[in-house]
């Protein structure tokens, strides 16, 4: 029964050694070989190998220091990923705040502030050219609008300027009317005066 446990023992002991040799060429190699030595030096007993004690107990010393050795790795490994993970998030945090940046540097090239209002490029150029267009047909309004006025001034000057010319001229005639008037009346008075004269001395 005892052989039955040591050769299970052996078993687990081999199956261990195969999983570590996976890890670890060097070190499980050693162990392989010491396992073929150990096969090599244990004694026959019917269908079973008898192993020495106190050179099982070595070999499992020479495993548990495999293993030992392998945790100490797989410790160095954790720590190593625990501080790569940490160098992964701080630059992750980093790539995340440079697309932070990059979206809002984007968003200002994208867009512009217009009378303190955040509007796209092409809205703010479509909004310029319907601006442009209303002040030209604002100018083209007040260009005609001013044209047709000139033109009602210019005609009324025209027509004040007639009718100045002709107030003038009828004026003009009315001075040499009154003077006429006043001549003949003139000349009637001293007719009138001739008239009495001659009255009184008759």
């Amino acid at each position: 029964m005892k052989i039955k446990v040591i050769g299970l023992l052996t078993a687990t002991l081999f199956l261990t050694l195969s999983t570590v040799a996976q890890s670890e060429n060097d070190s499980a190699n050693s162990l392989f070989d010491q396992f073929e030595d150990l096969k090599k030096k244990s004694n026959n007993y019917q269908n079973y190998e008898v192993v020495d004690k106190a050179v099982l107990g070595e070999f499992w010393n020479n495993i548990d220091d495999s293993l030992r050795v392998q945790k100490d790795e797989i410790a160095s490994l954790k720590k190593d990923l625990a501080a790569t993970q940490k160098n992964v998030s701080q630059l992750e945090g980093q790539i995340s705040e440079r697309d932070s940046k990059i979206t809002e540097q984007t968003e200002l090239i994208d867009n512009m502030s217009f009378l303190g209002i955040q509007i796209g490029k092409g809205t703010y150029v479509t909004f310029t050219w319907a601006i442009i267009f209303v002040l030209i047909i604002l100018v083209l309004i007040v260009y005609f609008r001013f044209k047709k006025a000139n033109k009602v001034t210019t005609e009324t000057r025209k027509e004040f300027n007639t009718l100045q010319a002709e107030f003038e001229a009828h004026r003009q005639r009315a001075r040499e009317n009154e003077t006429k008037i006043k001549r003949d009346l003139q000349t009637e008075i001293n007719r009138v005066e001739e008239l009495k004269e001659k009255l009184g001395k008759a």
